[in-house]
Formats: structure tokens, sequence, C-alpha cells
């Protein structure tokens, strides 16, 4: 039993690998960025805020697309 488990936590480890901890580290890089932002120059960052949604929407956009791209060239390959 304990051999099973700590096989099936090695296969998580592996499948999440570093992309937890960079997950981590990215939002609270924009958060810090933005509370430093506001303190620095309110009036920049309330407009920056504003085109936030924009960019999220964009970047959303731009990964459903190469989803896409990639589902339709594995297909090619298979």
């Amino acid at each position: 039993m304990s051999a099973k488990i700590s096989k099936e936590i090695a296969a998580i480890q592996r499948g999440l690998g570093e992309k937890v901890g960079n997950i981590i580290m990215s939002i609270s890089m924009l958060i810090l960025g933005f509370v430093v932002a506001f303190i620095w120059g309110w009036k920049l960052s309330l407009i920056m805020l504003g085109i936030v949604p924009l960019l999220g929407v964009t970047g959303a956009g731009m990964a459903m697309s190469l989803d896409d791209s990639l589902t339709s060239q594995m297909r090619a390959y298979a």
C-alpha cells in the first residue's frame, strides 16, 4: 500500500513539477507590482488596472488558439 502511494505521489510530482511554484510566484509578483504601482503612481495604476482585463482576454484567446493548433498538429501526425 505504501509503495503504491509513493508511486502515485511521485507521478503527481513529475506532472506538476515546478508549475505550481511558478504560478504562485507569478501571482504574487503581479499583486506586489500593483501595490508598489499604486503607492508610487496611483493615477497611472488606475489606468493600467482598466487595461488588465483586456490583456487577460487577449492572453486567453492566444492560449486557446495555441491549444487548437497543437491539437490539429497532433492529429495530423497521428
